[in-house]
C-alpha cells in the first residue's frame, strides 16, 4: 500500500475544508471556524499532538534511557503547554502576557532541543 499515506492526507484536507468557514469577524481580522476562531483551534489541535508526542517519547525514554529523549519528551511538553495555553482562549477571557508566555516557551523549547542534540 504505498499510497496509503496520499489517500490519509486526501481525508485529511476534504475533513479540514469541510467545516463550514466564515472569511472575518466583526473586527476583519479572524477566520472563525463554527464561531471559534481557527488559529486557537489550530492551538489546541498542535498541544494535543505535542501532548501525545510527549507520553510517546516518554515512553520510549523509559525504555531505552536515552539521555536526548528525555530533552525531547520536555520540549515536546512545554510545546503542549503552550498550544493549551494559547487555545484556553476559547473558553476563557483572553489573557493579556499570553504572547509573552509564547515566546519565552518558544525560546525553552529550542534550547531544550538544541541541548537534546548535542549531548550525549
Amino acid at each position: 500500500m504505498k499510497n496509503r499515506p496520499l489517500i490519509l492526507l486526501s481525508f485529511l484536507l476534504i475533513f479540514l475544508f469541510s467545516f463550514p468557514v466564515s472569511a472575518q469577524d466583526d473586527e476583519g481580522d479572524d477566520i472563525k471556524v463554527y464561531d471559534f476562531e481557527l488559529d486557537k483551534l489550530l492551538s489546541l489541535g498542535s498541544g494535543m499532538l505535542a501532548l501525545a508526542l510527549f507520553i510517546f517519547t516518554r515512553i520510549a525514554y523509559k525504555r531505552t534511557q536515552n539521555k536526548r529523549l528525555s530533552y525531547v519528551s520536555v520540549a515536546f511538553l512545554l510545546f503542549a503547554i503552550k498550544g493549551f495555553a494559547i487555545a484556553h482562549e476559547l473558553v476563557f477571557a483572553e489573557w493579556p502576557l499570553i504572547d509573552v508566555f509564547s515566546n519565552i516557551l518558544d525560546f525553552a523549547i529550542l534550547i531544550i532541543f538544541f541541548l537534546g542534540i548535542i549531548k550525549k
